[in-house]
């Protein structure tokens, strides 16, 4: 691989590691993914992986498993780790045991504050949307998705002693904090929860009533949602990832074959659509708590158009925005990659319609 790479100079040297777990379970867990690191970074890589959040922060661990975790991430990151995806996927506590995530959200909020402090490099992954979510948890993972009080500045100089014990301390988070909102660490806004075929998941919905056609060809199950509100809300929150997600992607993409300056600035420009999307979603929650949970004849239709035309006027707001960005981002790119940008968001700023990339999408996603 590292002879392949040498004849693309311009490519970063980065190695991405399919692994939802990297770390591990095992009492080695710590010295085997130490080594994992020297080999790849011995040989000149950056790399990339994912791992589960309670390899950070655990309740049933003592504060010297923490420490000896803090110390490894640190060292990682040393080691070219690049950056690491972590399944996040809510803050509720209710949602995450429908999910069995088998963390909480108070939990995940430690790791969260923890890696960010360590200085590591991460991607949150996050379900915005599900069938069997009530209207007070959909709100609450929007205020989670807000809070400011999980992104903390990189503390290169401090003692991961402090760190462990300081994201317990709200004064010490509020010291350290960015105060960034947490929806601009996560990687793909307003997702919806898919209903695979056999999913755990997938049979509490088929229990609960809601369960369609079977898509064998795609592999999942068509599904209504438990509060036809939040059906809408899913439907147009994919119109709106698939409007943006090919200059999103691009964006992505350039991530990825790049370092340095150039990718920070791609990172902070992919900041721009997450900020617009989480105004999207407060958006829409406002106008659909006016609706009855009770489905009332010709009520979704005046949702529809309530939740559209909201959508349309955050998209148009969004189009000088985003066209100062690409103007921005290209001016310290190289000359072919700046013109993939420049081609993609002229197809997404001529784009007027809204609709989805498979418009037989079997989950109502």
């Amino acid at each position: 691989m590292g002879s392949v790479f040498d004849r693309y100079p311009d490519i970063s040297r980065t190695l991405y590691l399919v692994d939802e777990e990297f770390i591990g379970r095992g009492s080695d867990a710590v010295a085997r993914a130490l080594q994992m690191a020297d080999v790849l970074h011995g040989d000149g890589f950056a790399w990339e992986t994912s791992c589960r959040l309670d390899q950070v922060a655990h309740p049933d661990r003592d504060t010297s498993w923490h420490i000896e975790r803090a110390v490894m991430w640190r060292a990682l990151v040393d080691r070219g780790l690049r950056r690491c995806l972590f399944g996040v996927e809510s803050g509720v506590d209710s949602i995450l045991r429908r999910f069995n995530k088998e963390t909480g959200g108070g939990q995940n909020a430690l790791a969260i504050r923890t890696l960010s402090a360590l200085g590591m490099p991460t991607r949150f992954t996050y379900i915005t949307f599900d069938h069997l979510m009530t209207f007070e948890e959909l709100k609450a993972t929007y205020a989670y998705q807000g809070r400011t009080d999980l992104l903390i500045r990189p503390l290169s100089d401090v003692p991961v002693e402090e760190i462990v014990s300081g994201v317990h301390d709200l004064e010490w988070v509020e010291a350290h904090g960015t105060g960034r909102a947490f929806h601009t660490g996560i990687s793909y806004m307003l997702v919806s929860m898919e209903c695979l075929i056999g999913a755990a998941y997938t049979k509490q919905v088929v229990r609960a009533g809601l369960a369609g056609q079977v898509r064998p060809a795609m592999g999942r199950q068509d599904a209504e949602f438990a509060d036809w509100r939040i059906g809408v809300c899913s439907k147009w929150a994919q119109l709106w990832v698939d409007r943006n997600f090919a200059l999103d992607y691009t964006l992505k993409s350039l991530e990825k074959i790049l370092d340095g300056h150039p990718r920070t600035q791609v990172r902070d420009a992919r900041v721009v659509l997450k900020d617009a999307a989480y105004t999207v979603l407060g958006g829409m929650i406002a106008a659909t708590e006016q609706e009855p949970a009770n489905r009332l004849p010709g009520r979704a239709p005046t949702l529809d158009m309530r939740i559209r035309s909201l959508l349309d006027e955050e998209i148009e707001g969004l189009r000088d925005r985003m066209a100062k960005t690409v103007t921005d981002v290209a001016r310290i790119l190289p000359s072919q990659h700046a013109a993939t940008l420049e081609h993609e968001h002229g197809r997404w700023a001529r784009n007027g319609e809204w609709r989805l990339i498979n418009a037989a999408d079997p989950c109502g996603t």
